[in-house]
């Protein structure tokens, strides 16, 4: 199995940045962005990311009322939120809720790529387990 990433990020220099720094992961993952809620949910319900990297105020929307029914659309799907708003309430409520991780964008972003570096090693250890996911897949 190959990393599905979803980036949902309204700011769009931070959403290139982050696309950016995860290509320089040497296992392959393939990346989808958002710069909206609705648009994020929608590719989430299209292609069922295996991970969400998901910012926790966007134009039409908070994370947090987001991130229940994405865990109940699928809940083995991990969730990061990532946020310049990362009071102690916020990231309770969001890990309350069912958020995976809760990173700080100015202090945490390694941190964050670290998480998705070794979610991408456990979804490519997978697919070596499986033999009928012999294909090459390359980002």
């Amino acid at each position: 199995m190959v990393a599905k990433l979803l980036i949902v990020e309204d700011f769009e220099p931070v959403r290139t940045r982050l696309v950016a720094l995860v290509q320089t992961i040497p296992e392959p993952i393939l990346i989808r962005t958002a710069d909206t809620l609705a648009r994020g949910l929608l590719w989430a319900l299209r292609d069922l990311p295996t991970m969400l990297v998901l910012d926790l105020h966007l134009p039409d929307g908070n994370a947090v009322d987001a991130i229940h029914g994405l865990k109940a659309l699928s809940p083995r799907m991990l969730i990061a939120v990532w946020t310049n708003d990362a009071s102690g309430g916020n990231r309770s409520d969001c890990l309350r809720v069912g958020a995976d991780w809760f990173f700080d964008k100015s202090t945490e972003h390694e941190r964050l790529l670290e998480v998705i570096r070794q979610h991408a090693r456990d979804a490519l250890d997978l697919r070596n387990c499986d033999p009928a996911s012999h294909s090459s897949i390359h980002r």
